[in-house]
């Protein structure tokens, strides 16, 4: 995968150049809103979000005592968002230069006298990028990448190692006044604006009963198991998407200092 860092890297190269060639045909392409992309405070939360933030729940002790649930600001989230592909304001026209089709699905070669190129604006910056998806290749909905990270979890719910320590921590939580099942339990109150005391609480116990119970230890291990076995069983298609991930990279960099060419 991409670092978080090299995927919001990716979605405003993305960006400039699906502008680019928008402005290059004379289609107005409205700006998508957006994060701002030179927050520093941002750009330090991304480098210290991992794939595993909150994975398993919440487990970080200092932001149980301020935060409870919530997640803490500057919010790392946002780092995989995708840039809206049809703006609400864009007309059928620009919306057919973006995909390279019109309104009856026929391939668009040219508008206004001027080449569009294959999969139109999208496309192209799709080709300059060399990935398919924001976090890098394989990681679209179907992508190989995904399809690991997604099975490990799930395998890992139901393994009965993890299903155990779930019974032990399920048991420290209820010795604390407090009934969950699994650390993946909605907490109604996160969805408040502010974490209430007893939200707090019950994170701070959380957080206590899986470090008593190794819960993260166990569980990590486990579905790194599954992940490892995965990974000797797709080997050779996951270093192919290794090489494409690394030209993606080079790709951003390129790029993003402005030696932009088209494909």
């Amino acid at each position: 995968m991409l670092t978080p860092r090299q995927a919001l890297e990716y979605d405003e190269v993305d960006d400039a150049a699906v502008r680019a060639c928008a402005r290059r045909l004379s289609v107005p392409y409205p700006a998508a809103a957006r994060l701002p992309a030179g927050s520093a405070a941002q750009r330090e939360a991304l480098d210290a979000y991992t794939v595993l933030y909150r994975r398993y729940g919440l487990t970080d002790a200092a932001e149980a005592r301020t935060w409870g649930y919530h997640t803490p600001a500057p919010e790392p989230s946002g780092v995989t968002a995708a840039k809206a592909v049809k703006p609400p304001s864009l007309s059928a026209a620009a919306r057919s230069v973006l995909t390279g089709v019109d309104s009856s699905g026929t391939p668009l070669n040219s508008y206004r006298g001027r080449p569009v190129p294959r999969g139109g604006c999208l496309g192209e910056a799709e080709r300059l990028l060399g990935a398919g998806a924001s976090q890098g290749p394989g990681t679209d909905t179907d992508g190989i990448v995904t399809s690991i990270k997604a099975d490990g979890f799930e395998r890992s719910m139901s393994d009965p190692r993890v299903t155990k320590v779930f019974s032990a921590w399920s048991a420290c939580m209820n010795a604390w006044g407090f009934r969950m099942t699994t650390p993946m339990d909605e907490v109604p109150s996160s969805n408040g604006a502010t974490p209430s005391r007893s939200e707090i609480a019950q994170a701070r116990a959380d957080v206590a009963c899986k470090a008593r119970t190794d819960l993260v230890g166990v569980w990590f291990a486990v579905e790194s198991a599954y992940e490892q076995a995965a990974i000797a069983e797709h080997s050779a298609e996951l270093d192919g998407v290794a090489k494409a991930r690394d030209a993606t990279v080079r790709a951003i960099d390129r790029l993003s200092h402005g030696n932009e060419t088209r494909s």
